[in-house]
């Protein structure tokens, strides 16, 4: 680690050095250390941002299959998406929410500023097509002064907004039966843009049991309603059918990773669901130093799913506001600007258990049985915000913030296998959280930064209950504080941009699943952590003639977590790595274009060997994978744009485990199901075409 540290540290050095001095033309601006960050509370360009932010383009997404973000997540130092199917994954940053048994619940997601967390903390991204995608901002760490729960922090999605009326058809196909289709009609004149698009995802897979077709509607919407405010909405609808193959033990993940868990394939288990979400936002520059900004918000979601150990349906909906004022102003002689808001969160979630008489099905799958649980949560969470950014002089700036959070839930517990009556009521304790950070501009289009944060996150619905269904009054947010120091520089005229953070996370009141059953989970408090890491990352643009345009990019992460005091049924487990995660993970990629009608893009990843279980008995093996796309762009009778592309994942069909599942047990003497196996090499071709 150290002589990775040190080699950096010289790279950059030498970089320094060797940079000749450039005037601050028209023609080297817009860089990526210049892109201005929208997610943050104060909006200001990435390079003077105290904090970590990953920012992720509409072009970057065209770098691969376009199925899941995962394999442009992945390549931000410090970002973790492990992806087992298209329907099953687990996004962790900097280690925390590596714990996480199938999803990511210690991540807060916007899209178009509307929540994709559910009230309970979980966040699903897998149902916007990516083709929609126009931007992803990425915050590390603790986001607390603007997003409350998040202990891992926050991710921020916009839309397309369309600049011209046109209509536009993609296309998609590939191996184990991969089709996917889809039509985006969008109109635009000078006062409102806006666009129509549906699209349909299914692909058998390649592994049994792995059926996955997805049907989503998606529309937005923004018009200028005088010169001073505008009017935007943003909806979409997504129907899903998942069967799942779920995990697999370490035999069939080397022999017949095709196979899907026996009993989730005689079960023939998936997940269905219908789920719609929407939202108004109003913007009102109120005059040229303050503006107000207010959404509000709806949400529904219909599920049902058998699994071997029983039946869910579940339903449920939300409604929300959000509501924010930015200003500048002059503080003491110094320029300051601030943002102060409020968002409100209440939900409602009904889940129903069933009996699953799948044996006694005659090979037909699940069959519902009688119903033994019907219980109804209220979620409900108000988030107050404010942060301060003062300019205390040309080179220094500093940010500070806090974040008051209240959050409380109620049971309604309508039947119960025991006749006991588990209601009640919880309140979670009223929490503060403070940020600070500086940004000091040491030489020109170099910038140091430190901050200080903390941060928190709620337990899951699981979570909060005991293996009999009643609340656990005893279950605490897990609260994090996070320590960084970075550098953010542009070098050689602006043509190449890194980063460098050094950081550390403490978290206490670590939230553990504790297995009761196969694939069944409680959660509870069981000590603390130790997140330390070092993230770099690098991008070149340049050209190597007027035709020709080259982009090197490249990431590291190396990671040290560690549990600090965990003793779990007198185990002690004090120093070992935390389960999960893996301890470094390299990406180097390529883009080349000429005249922007060809393109190709290679892409190396390296995963390093990951904990499975806390006493550290059994590690995956680390892993490579390269990935390699080609695109022709063309125009057909001169008013056709045309996009032609293929690629193929995996290159060297390299066997590993996409996503594994921690502290697996075996049940009636069977192997732990650890491995989540990745697809094998594979291959896909598709279309998009612009119409006008």
């Amino acid at each position: 680690m150290k002589n990775i540290l040190l080699g950096l540290l010289l790279f950059s050095g030498c970089a320094f050095a060797q940079e000749k001095a450039a005037a601050d033309s028209v023609l080297v601006r817009n860089t990526l250390g210049e892109v201005i960050i929208t997610s943050t509370p104060i909006q200001d360009k990435l390079q003077r941002i105290p904090a970590a932010v990953n920012v992720i383009a509409a072009e970057d997404f065209q770098r691969g299959d376009q199925l899941s973000i995962a394999n442009e997540l992945n390549k931000n130092p410090g970002i973790q998406m492990q992806q087992g199917a298209l329907n099953t994954s687990r996004i962790s940053i900097r280690g925390l929410g590596a714990r996480s048994q199938y999803s990511t619940n210690r991540v807060k997601a916007y899209i178009e500023g509307i929540p994709l967390t559910t009230g309970e903390g979980e966040t699903t991204l897998e149902d916007i097509d990516l083709n929609l995608i126009q931007r992803m901002e990425i915050i590390k760490g603790p986001a607390s002064s603007s997003y409350g729960a998040g202990l891992g922090g926050a991710i921020n999605i916009s839309v397309i907004k369309p600049e011209r009326s046109t209509i536009k058809l993609n296309g998609l196909a590939g191996a184990y039966g991969l089709l996917k289709s889809g039509i985006t009609a969008a109109l635009a004149d000078d006062k409102t843009a806006g666009f129509v698009s549906y699209n349909h995802l299914e692909k058998d897979g390649f592994r049994a049991n792995s059926n996955y077709n997805r049907n989503t509607l998606t529309g937005f919407a923004r018009t200028q309603i005088n010169a001073a405010s505008t009017l935007t909405f943003f909806g979409n609808y997504t129907r899903v059918k998942a069967f799942i193959p779920s995990s697999v033990n370490e035999e069939t993940l080397q022999n017949s990773p095709e196979n899907a868990a026996f009993t989730w394939g005689q079960a023939q288990g998936y997940e269905s669901y219908d789920k719609a979400l929407a939202g108004i936002s109003y913007a009102w520059n109120i005059n040229a130093n303050h503006t107000w900004q207010t959404s509000v918000f709806a949400n529904y979601r219909d599920g049902y799913e058998p699994r071997p150990f029983d039946i869910l349906d579940e339903d449920s909906y939300a409604f929300g506001i959000r509501s924010t004022l930015k200003s500048q102003f002059s503080f003491f002689n110094l320029l300051a600007k601030s943002s102060i808001g409020v968002e409100y969160f209440d939900e409602h979630y009904q889940a129903q258990l069933f009996n699953n008489l799948y044996e006694e099905n005659d090979g037909n799958g699940s069959l519902q049985g009688d119903r033994f649980s019907n219980q109804e949560q209220d979620r409900k969470y108000l988030n107050l915000f404010a942060q301060l950014s003062l300019q205390l002089s040309p080179k220094l700036k500093a940010d500070v913030g806090l974040n008051y959070n209240h959050s409380r839930y109620r049971l309604n517990d309508y039947l119960n296998e025991a006749n006991i009556d588990n209601s009640g009521v919880y309140t979670y304790p009223r929490i503060f959280l403070p940020q600070a950070g500086l940004s000091y501009e040491a030489a020109s289009d170099k910038f140091i930064y430190a901050s200080v944060s903390r941060g928190f996150s709620l337990p899951t619905v699981a979570e909060t209950l005991t293996p009999e269904g009643a609340i656990n009054p005893e279950i605490k947010p897990e609260t994090g504080m996070n320590y960084e120091l970075g550098l953010k520089a542009q070098w050689l005229d602006k043509k190449l941009y890194t980063e460098l953070a050094l950081y550390t996370v403490q978290v206490t009141n670590l939230l553990v699943a504790e297995r009761v059953g196969d694939d069944q989970y409680v959660g509870r408090n069981a000590g603390a952590t130790d997140h330390n890491g070092i993230e770099f990352f690098i991008h070149y643009r340049g050209k190597l003639s007027p035709e020709w345009s080259l982009q090197p990019y490249g990431s590291l992460a190396i990671n040290d977590y560690s549990f600090d005091e965990f003793v779990d049924n007198d185990e002690n487990y004090n120093g070992n790595d935390l389960t999960g995660v893996a301890d470094q993970v390299i990406n180097l990629g390529l883009d080349v274009a000429f005249q922007n009608r060809f393109k190709i893009n290679i892409n190396y990843r390296h995963t390093g060997s990951i904990p499975l279980d806390d006493a550290n008995s059994l590690y995956s093996d680390a892993y490579n994978l390269v990935n390699l796309r080609g695109d022709y762009n063309f125009t057909l009778f001169n008013e056709v744009k045309t996009q032609l592309f293929a690629g193929v994942n995996n290159v060297f069909d390299t066997n590993y485990a996409a996503q594994v599942l921690p502290n697996a047990t075996g049940f009636g003497g069977a192997a732990p199901r650890y491995y989540y196996p990745g697809e094998p090499v594979n291959f896909y071709a598709g279309l998009n075409i612009d119409l006008f």
